[in-house]
């Protein structure tokens, strides 16, 4: 007998319990398309933040002190 119990329950078993990766089932194809899109578009965020804030600690050590008013 297979009832809608048994459907809803085979679906929890593929849901993602939280976002961090050891918890993702990546065998699903659509959850590792979209996850790998997911932290491959942080990863750029991440990485032109840290590029941004190391730029500006850098001009601000600068010793030219003539440029700000």
């Amino acid at each position: 007998m297979f009832g809608a119990g048994q459907l809803l329950c085979a679906e929890l078993k593929r849901s993602v319990a939280s976002m961090l990766p050891w918890d993702i089932p990546w065998y699903d194809p659509s959850h590792a398309v979209f996850f790998a899109a997911l932290y491959g578009a942080l990863s750029v965020i991440g990485l032109g933040v840290l590029t941004a804030v190391l730029m500006t600690l850098k001009r601000l050590r600068q010793e030219d002190k003539g440029g700000h008013h």
